[in-house]
């Protein structure tokens, strides 16, 4: 009896801590009138947005001058304003589950808004982004140099099929690098994660194939880049990419360092070339001689998704939530800090398709805010620059830009 009882009031209690009662909320229609209009949308909307998570509200459709009005036309009004206001709801994302219809007396909706779920917003999008594909022995160490002046170095015997068959004919290996922040927002990619804020030195995605087949790294060989970055190379590792529900997601490989070394190209081709060569990165005063290159050298250990990353140090973190207005699309929001390589993603609130959120900010810090989304040969575009910890919210309304305009926007304020 005594366990029932605990029970009892267990349930009691968490449901009105869940719910804390049915409230009451009201849309108005002109009269007569059933169909949404504008008025109707945005009354919809600030219900919705103004109902606390993990609770309910009914809402009431009133016409307005109706007062007079026979019950039987009353009912038939508001069951048909019931049906479109329900389906506005469904259309702004809310789960069918969460609007139901009470058509008993007067109809109207009941509506839970459950606890919001933060999803990072855009789909990766490789079709934007030039793929270099370079031909190499897969017997012999071997390498290439990208247009963007990045040089990969493979070991011999470096490749398998996925079966884990060794490789021994000539292999294609194909780089798409985001060497810049345009690179990443065009194709909706971003240096960060939810959780921490990553400045990139260079993202790439490799695949490498034997004909038609993929072949991947064998497990115990890496390969190297040298990275065309000259200055201000401290703490850079390697970050290896898993891509979930369209988005990568960053893995710091804790055993890897980056660090500045010199790089001969043409000894390292000779190298290549004549085996009893041996190829070597200086350290000494011959560094300064017109041959040596300097680079940010990092070692990779599989391909796929690398990042050559370091976290960036908040000391006062501060947040910012953005509002789209006018619409109810899922758009590509992405943060651009001005005096870094770091493309920070928006993330996309499961109760409200106009509403993102950043977190972890490094407060002070100038950047761009840019929500995007292709649509009929061009891009449906809101952006706004700011000081991070200055403002809190911003709301932005999107507005339609050719692919030029668009382009010539990202080279205003992206380097």
């Amino acid at each position: 009896m005594f366990r029932l009882i605990f029970c009892t009031l267990s349930l009691v209690t968490t449901s009105a801590y869940t719910n804390n009662g049915l409230v009451s909320s009201k849309i108005k229609f002109p009269t007569g009138i059933t169909k949404l209009n504008k008025s109707v949308m945005k009354q919809a909307s600030n219900v919705y947005n103004k109902i606390p998570e993990r609770n309910f509200t009914r809402v009431k459709l009133l016409g307005e001058g109706e007062d007079n009005f026979p019950k039987s036309e009353k009912i038939k009004l508001s069951k048909k304003r019931a049906f479109a206001v329900r389906e506005f709801f469904l259309g702004i994302g809310c789960s069918t589950k969460n609007v139901k219809l009470d058509l008993a007396g007067m109809p109207s909706i009941i509506i839970f808004k459950p606890r919001a779920k933060y999803s990072i917003s855009g789909k990766i999008n490789l079709n934007k982004i030039e793929q270099q594909c370079f031909t190499v022995s897969s017997v012999k160490k071997t390498y290439f140099k990208t247009k963007n002046g990045n040089i990969f170095v493979f070991q011999s015997n470096s490749f398998e099929t996925e079966d884990g068959f060794p490789v021994f004919e000539q292999v294609s290996i194909c780089v798409w690098e985001f060497y810049k922040k345009k690179d990443m927002i065009k194709s909706q990619l971003s240096s960060s994660g939810k959780d921490e804020v990553l400045e990139t030195a260079s993202t790439f995605y490799i695949q490498g194939f034997k004909g038609l087949k993929k072949i991947k790294l064998k497990q115990g060989k890496s390969y190297q880049i040298y990275l065309d970055k000259k200055e201000d190379v401290e703490g850079f590792k390697a970050y290896y990419g898993q891509v979930n529900n369209g988005n990568v997601k960053w893995l710091e490989d804790k055993r890897s360092y980056a660090y500045a070394s010199m790089i001969d190209e043409g000894e390292l081709m000779e190298q290549i070339q004549n085996k009893t060569k041996a190829f070597k990165v200086r350290s000494t005063e011959y560094e300064q001689d017109k041959k040596l290159d300097k680079k940010l050298l990092l070692t990779g250990k599989k391909i796929g998704w690398i990042n050559c990353d370091r976290i960036v140090n908040v000391d006062k973190p501060c947040d910012l939530n953005v509002v789209l207005e006018g619409t109810s699309e899922e758009f590509a929001v992405r943060l651009a800090l001005v005096k870094r390589n770091a493309i920070i993603p928006g993330l996309a609130n499961s109760n409200s398709l106009n509403q993102y959120k950043f977190s972890k900010l490094p407060s002070g810090e100038s950047g761009y805010v840019i929500a995007y989304k292709e649509r009929d040969n061009g891009y449906i575009v809101a952006y706004s620059q700011l000081t991070l910890g200055y403002i809190k919210s911003l709301n932005l309304k999107p507005e339609y830009k050719t692919k030029e305009e668009f382009e010539i926007l990202l080279d205003s304020f992206l380097n």
